[in-house]
């Protein structure tokens, strides 16, 4: 007896058969979803990687310039100097769509700054560090657009493998099931209605005029 209690007539036949046609479509659909899903994750971890390895040799680099500069103007005059800093960057997030999805992208472009009347009493070593933290906010800028992408992307494709599974262990066979249960029982009603009719004639036919 199948899971599904219908009445084993025609139009519930009909029923289950466009169910099934409906769920065989969203399964295949399902199924191509999850796989542009999977090709894209992976192509983000691939870029994900590749940024960490420039982001931590861009940390090391800033590190380095800024261990420099205090070096040669001194721990407090570098502190002092890096809080007078006007930020000299723009930060915008955008959204890119894929798949009913909407991607946060994170950008970090120049500001233009006005021109100081006075020169700064910074060293070489400070410019460069100055510098080197612009590039290391970039790349992290994109690390993490990369990140939370390849966060939202595997959320979307365990809802997904959810629903494809619902669809192959559960929908799909019980209305399968049911399919086969319905039909044979209504072949089975129309032998009986055939069989009846025939006892029915063959009786007046021997009853005679």
């Amino acid at each position: 007896m199948p899971h599904l209690e219908m009445p084993p007539t025609k139009s519930s036949l009909r029923k289950i058969k466009d169910e099934l046609a409906f769920a065989y479509e969203g399964y295949d659909l399902l199924n191509q979803k999850r796989e542009v899903l999977v090709i894209e994750i992976m192509k983000r971890v691939g870029d994900a990687r590749r940024i960490e390895a420039e982001l931590s040799g861009t940390l090391d680099g800033f590190y380095n310039s800024y261990r420099l500069a205090a070096v040669d103007m001194g721990s407090d005059a570098l502190a002092l100097q890096s809080c007078s800093e006007k930020r000299s960057y723009n930060l915008r997030m955008e959204t890119t769509r894929l798949m009913g999805l909407r991607l946060p992208k994170l950008t970090i472009t120049r500001k233009k700054l006005p021109i100081a009347h006075t020169v700064p009493e910074t060293t070489s070593s400070y410019d460069e560090a100055k510098e080197r933290s612009i590039k290391a906010l970039r790349a992290l800028a994109e690390y993490a657009t990369i990140a939370r992408a390849i966060i939202l992307l595997s959320r979307e494709l365990k809802k997904v493998q959810r629903r494809v599974n619902a669809l192959e262990k559960i929908f799909i066979p019980q209305h399968e099931e049911a399919k086969t249960y319905i039909t044979g029982r209504i072949e089975e009603m129309e032998r009986e209605e055939v069989f009846v009719k025939k006892l029915i004639r063959q009786r007046h036919e021997e009853a005679g005029p």
